[in-house]
């Protein structure tokens, strides 16, 4: 699943290609991945796109939002404009039309396809309500978060594993296995320890570690494991993973895969401890 780099490559290419462009018409070809609602708005345009936490959030002109998660499989891909005989691809040989949800027409050519596989993902009209009540519901962003903020947020429960608690998101927003992961190990901590095990040292160290690899992941467009892709192609950061899905650490040493909270964990039992 797309976890906070790739939803902020995403939503950064997304204001680069389609902000504020009229889009004249909307094609839903899955109303139960995508809100059939959007043809009713035509014409519109997208006054401001962000993210929260995994969520991709783009404003209409008037106060409604455009609420899209991804999930396993979702992506976006851009077309400028229809030129004969051209078949854009994406993830090798997979081209815009493949696994079609949706399709937005900008007013003065090209558009702008939504592609799920598995159509787990969803793209929402919402309101401003809506959109309140899932701030309320997600945790605190972790970029930009001091080490204070940090440790108050995660003692709160301080029984709970701390790889456990990095993937609430509730807890801190945006963070999944890949990231939790390489995070954990950067700051030589075992990702099975509860968390009333950790010093506040090691946990502001583990703030830090976190925003480095986010930030690191950001800078190459992402990891790409399976299914992601940018708008642009392929995210970098999996030719930088220290344990995700590797058999050595950095350091050569042979990792150990267990399971938490169930999903697959892999770390370094020399380096964390």
């Amino acid at each position: 699943m797309p976890e906070l780099p790739e939803v902020e490559t995403v939503v950064r290419q997304l204001r680069q290609k389609v902000l504020r462009k009229k889009i004249d018409l909307v094609e839903v070809f899955d109303s139960k991945v995508v809100d059939a609602r959007l043809q009713q708005e035509e014409p519109f345009s997208f006054q401001k796109i962000s993210r929260r936490g995994k969520y991709i959030i783009m404003k209409f002109d008037s106060d409604r939002y455009l609420l899209t998660h991804l999930r396993m499989t979702g992506h976006f891909h851009y077309v400028p404009k229809v030129v004969p005989k051209f078949v854009p691809k994406v993830n090798g040989n997979k081209s815009f039309q493949n696994f079609l949800v949706a399709v937005f027409h900008f007013k003065k050519g090209g558009f702008l396809t939504h592609n799920s596989v598995r159509k787990f993902g969803t793209m929402r009209i919402v309101g401003r309500e809506q959109l309140e009540d899932l701030e309320s519901f997600l945790g605190l962003e972790p970029l930009g978060l001091s080490s204070e903020e940090f440790i108050e947020q995660v003692k709160q429960t301080p029984s709970a594993i701390i790889k456990s608690k990095l993937l609430d998101q509730k807890c801190i927003a945006g963070i999944g296995n890949i990231y939790a992961q390489e995070a954990l190990y950067h700051a030589g901590i075992n990702p099975a320890k509860k968390i009333n095990q950790i010093s506040n040292q090691k946990l502001a160290q583990l703030n830090e570690e976190l925003q480095k690899v986010l930030r690191a992941a950001i800078n190459n467009n992402g990891t790409t494991v399976n299914n992601y892709s940018h708008i642009d192609g392929e995210g970098g950061f999996q030719n930088f993973l220290a344990v995700y899905h590797q058999k050595a650490c950095p350091k050569n040493h042979s990792l150990r895969k267990i399971n938490i909270g169930g999903r697959s964990t892999y770390f370094c039992q020399s380096c964390q401890r």
